[in-house]
């Protein structure tokens, strides 16, 4: 008896919730609160906009469209203008947002046309974020600079974009990026250098350092050293002679093969 009575009791619910349903699909547009004509106001600007790559303007616009009618269709639009707006400017906000908004379509339009299509998309996004956390993560990890020094720089104070750091030999975890680099040791002249580190890498910089009052050793200017001048005229002769015989072999030298540079 007591089944009985819970069964029509929830036949009573369900009946009375279709016939909520039935009474407000019925209701005009106007009556509950939509506006078609702007809805279609602004869609017509979010085509426009989309259309002419305009992005930004483009979500605005369909957001305002589904403010005045809230359509589902109104959803799948957006969230294509957010992900195309992330094309230009990278912004992973966008990326998530799509995402959302492609999962709401899809529930709140579970019978459309294009949900396998939708699908698709929402699987790429979730692996595009996923692609784009792992770089974030890696493009995060300290490189690793290294000093080798020969004996002139040992015991040597590196200092790394002004701080000091520690003394040659050195290996140090550094953060991705440029920076500059100094060695300095009594009697000896500053020693500095400009690196780019690359995340999770190694760079080795060999490091060498002059002692002061010591001129560093000069190189003798390459046209003053004997054997430029012996080179520079074995080849003058060698041109000097092809040159007579081209002008001395006459028309009855054999002609020269033609060669087909196509």
């Amino acid at each position: 008896m007591r089944r009985s009575t819970r069964s029509r009791s929830a036949a009573s619910r369900w009946l009375h919730a279709l016939c909520v349903a039935v009474c407000l699909l019925a209701v005009p547009a106007r009556a509950r609160g939509e506006d078609p004509e702007e809805a279609k106001r602004h869609f017509d600007k979010a085509e426009v906009a989309y259309r002419l790559g305009r992005y930004a303007e483009a979500i605005e616009e369909y957001e305002a469209a589904y403010k005045a009618m809230p359509e589902p269709a109104f959803l799948f639009n957006v969230a294509q203008a957010h992900r195309q707006q992330y094309q230009l400017d990278k912004k992973v906000d966008h990326l998530h947002k799509a995402l959302q908004l492609y999962n709401n379509y899809l529930r709140y339009s579970p019978e459309a046309k294009n949900r396998d299509v939708v699908r698709n998309l929402i699987v790429g996004l979730r692996g595009l974020l996923r692609d784009l956390e792992t770089q974030s993560h890696s493009a995060s990890k300290p490189g690793t600079l290294v000093l080798r020094a020969d004996p002139s720089a040992l015991g040597a104070i590196v200092r790394l974009d002004g701080k000091a750091i520690g003394t040659i030999p050195l290996s140090k975890e550094v953060s991705p990026g440029v920076h500059t680099v100094e060695a300095i040791r009594e009697g000896y002249a500053p020693w500095s250098t400009t690196v780019t580190v690359a995340a999770g890498s190694q760079l080795e910089v060999p490091v060498l350092m002059q002692p002061l009052g010591v001129a560093a050793p000069t190189r003798t200017p390459i046209y003053k050293r004997w054997w430029f001048w012996t080179i520079l005229g074995a080849v003058a002769a060698g041109a000097a002679g092809t040159g007579i015989y081209l002008g001395t072999r006459g028309e009855s030298a054999p002609s020269m093969p033609q060669i087909d540079l196509r």
